[in-house]
């Protein structure tokens, strides 16, 4: 069975199947809501939502706790080498430096005298990148010139676009060697093409596809970003035309976001401007937007404190101006407020002047303004020179313009291509998909060496660990809310603040006092053709039915922004857990098992697990392997592993059945051998 069928699919395939099996219509009744009508929340699907801005505003808390004991005499060492650490951790597993072989494979020289080199790069064996040297008249600058690497926002034609060669040209033309670069899915780095041979993803939303099976290997999208600019800052090194301590980096939008991550990880980015991106991860953008596309989210960062401005305090004193814009929605006021923050540790480091902000008019974006404020700050801290950059350009994003508007002397999307045909025509080329297979194949050897004699009890700890469970005896039981009247029998218990799980239960007062109740972890709701079926199988005994959080009553409905056929519809949730460092199936569990304790507390019977599809039966099976109770456990007969998912990507999953790194420690296949289980009927 098709993996992206199976994952999306399998609940109306189960109901469907049972329904012609008993030749009856599959549809129930579905219940009234309960969780608004007892006045618990107005908006259930923003249940997990609510909880998870909490927990972003508690660790905004912490977050201003540990920057206040920075001044005025902290320990800004010990603040930086933390934050890289552990960035470099949640980036996950690199790979050793290998040759770059670069290919010169065309030029050209402007009117204006700026030489232009077309060059391919291949940052890992087979996997390349494309890029453009913009290069200075060398009869007005000779060289060797300061280096700057301009990385690309979210475009579709990447380094062609004509925001990112007009910085590039505007560099060349004061004297700076600038170096543009295709990100991954961008310009003639696409990975998915279709039949037509045409990509069917691009930009940001393929950047959401790689990021996500990345996210089982401990990767990040941001992974490949971070190692392809640090192989284009060896590249610049290389040459002999460029001062190899004198480079900077810069990009707008998701450009920024890049500029922001290599600024504060590499030491060799003497000065960045990154531009449209740095706010706070405390501020608008999680409580009045929505977490960005994958590579801006990195593994537990908010809880941890790894704010926006961190990007900046880790550089802390090197030169860095902030480039902003008023109606942008990477908040402006947020980067006023942490400008603010970092000013103070410069001013307390006797480097004020290198900390700097520009506002300008207008959205997202760069603009003139924005460009020649970069320009000006390079060329400023590289060479000493004070001068006038003007732009002579306005973005026009493709748009009919007066003749007499000024403008750069752009390149044609054909004469910027590196490698005419993508770089996927390139011989023996790799794809990201193909590298983090590399990795899962190298996981899957050392998971069978290292724990090949791990017993049940020491997977329940790992499992524990990395989905962030509880021990048993460290659960206290659900607490019971009162439902509304005509609530259909149900029940609505709560496992921590602010969440609330219906529940619903028959033949708890079965006079057998040893038969076990048949806790069902649906994922499909409790009022689902499979959940009413489950229920008639088990009625000569109690059952009950719990709706974890984000499921049921409160599933997230969420924004289109993250694909519903490729993530499910809870991906912007996921992405707020995943700041906070949690996992949807750790959280889940916690439901479960809590619901789990009230049930044998109040009943004085034992519990099995029952789940009635693949993402259930993750819970229900990590429930089980951390406790080291309720075998055995019911589920599907077919649950894919997360190494299929990493090997059979890119193709649709469920983000929330996702835990960060678990690769690295055990697979499904593990569980199901750890854990006793019998098959759903």
């Amino acid at each position: 069975m098709r993996l992206a069928s199976f994952l999306l699919s399998a609940a109306a395939l189960t109901a469907a199947l049972c329904a012609n099996a008993r030749g009856e219509d599959a549809k129930t009744d579905v219940p009234e809501p309960i969780l608004a009508r007892a006045g618990l929340i107005e908006k259930p699907d923003q249940m997990v939502y609510q909880v998870m801005i909490n927990g972003l505003d508690r660790a905004k808390a912490a977050w201003e706790e540990n920057f206040e004991k920075l001044i005025p005499d902290g320990d800004l060492a010990a603040y930086q080498t933390a934050r890289r650490e552990y960035f470099w951790k949640n980036l996950g597993e690199l790979w050793e430096k290998t040759p770059l072989n670069p290919q010169v494979t065309g030029t050209m020289t402007g009117e204006d005298g700026v030489r232009i080199e077309k060059i391919v790069l291949e940052t890992l064996p087979r996997f390349y990148a494309t890029g453009t040297m913009f290069l200075p008249d060398e009869s007005k600058y000779p060289p060797p010139y300061p280096g700057v690497l301009v990385v690309c926002g979210h475009s579709f034609e990447g380094k062609a676009c004509e925001l990112y060669q007009g910085i590039a040209r505007l560099g060349a033309e004061h004297g700076l060697a600038t170096y543009v670069q295709d990100p991954i899915d961008q310009g003639e780095r696409m990975q998915h093409i279709g039949d037509n041979g045409k990509p069917y993803l691009s930009s940001v939303s393929a950047h959401n596809v790689v990021g996500a099976t990345s996210i089982l290997l401990g990767r990040n999208a941001a992974t490949f970003e971070v190692w392809d600019m640090t192989r284009a800052l060896d590249y610049l090194q290389s040459r002999p035309d460029i001062i190899p301590d004198k480079l900077g980096v810069a990009g707008n939008s998701g450009g920024g976001t890049q500029t922001s991550y290599i600024m504060s990880l590499d030491d060799r980015v003497a000065v960045a401007t990154p531009s449209c991106y740095i706010c706070s991860l405390y501020g608008h953008l999680t409580h009045q937007s929505n977490p960005q596309d994958a590579e801006q989210n990195i593994f537990g960062q908010a809880a941890f404190g790894m704010d926006h401005i961190d990007y900046v305090l880790m550089r802390a004193p090197k030169p860095t101006l902030l480039c902003t814009k008023t109606n942008d929605f990477f908040n402006v006021a947020d980067t006023w407020v942490g400008y603010r923050a970092a000013k103070r540790i410069y001013s307390q480091l006797r480097r004020a002047e290198n900390l700097d902000i520009i506002e300008n008019y207008g959205d997202h974006g760069y603009c003139p303004e924005n460009l020649e404020a970069s320009i000006r700050w390079f060329v400023r801290h590289f060479t000493g020179r004070v001068e006038d950059v003007h732009c002579p350009y306005v973005p026009t994003f493709g748009k009919d313009v007066p003749p007499d508007t000024p403008t750069l002397p752009l390149v044609s999307i054909e004469d910027m291509r590196s490698a005419p045909g993508g770089v996927l025509a390139l011989p023996e080329a790799r794809t990201t998909y193909d590298i983090n297979r590399d990795l899962n194949a190298e996981l899957r050897r050392r998971r069978a060496e290292k724990f090949a004699n791990r017993s049940a009890g020491e997977l329940g700890a790992d499992v524990r660990s990395l989905a962030g469970i509880p021990a048993w005896e460290e659960i206290t039981a659900a607490k019971k809310v009162d439902a509304p009247e005509n609530s259909d029998g149900d029940m609505i218990l709560s496992s921590e603040e602010g969440i609330w799980l219906p529940l619903r239960a028959k033949g708890l007062d079965t006079a057998d006092k040893a038969k076990a109740i048949k806790l069902i972890v649906t994922e499909n709701g409790r009022a689902s053709e499979p959940v009413h079926r489950l229920f008639g199988i088990f009625a000569d005994g109690p059952a009950a039915c719990v709706e974890a959080r984000g499921w049921g009553e409160s599933k997230n409905s969420g924004p289109q922004y993250y694909q519903y056929k490729w993530f499910g519809t809870d991906g912007v949730a996921f992405y707020y857990a995943y700041l906070l460092g949690k996992s949807y199936v750790g959280m889940r569990a916690f439901d479960v098992l809590a619901t789990a304790r009230y049930l044998e507390e109040t009943t004085g019977r034992p519990v099995e697990l029952v789940a009635d599809g693949p993402s259930s039966a993750i819970v229900a099976l990590h429930a089980a392997a951390a406790s080291g109770r309720f075998a055995p456990v019911t589920v599907p007969q077919e649950i894919p592993t997360w190494s299929e998912r990493v090997d059979q990507a890119p193709a649709p999953v469920v983000l929330t059945d996702f835990i960060h790194g678990v690769l690295h420690s055990y697979d499904i296949d593990d569980l199901l051998r750890a854990v006793e289980t019998k098959p759903l009927p």
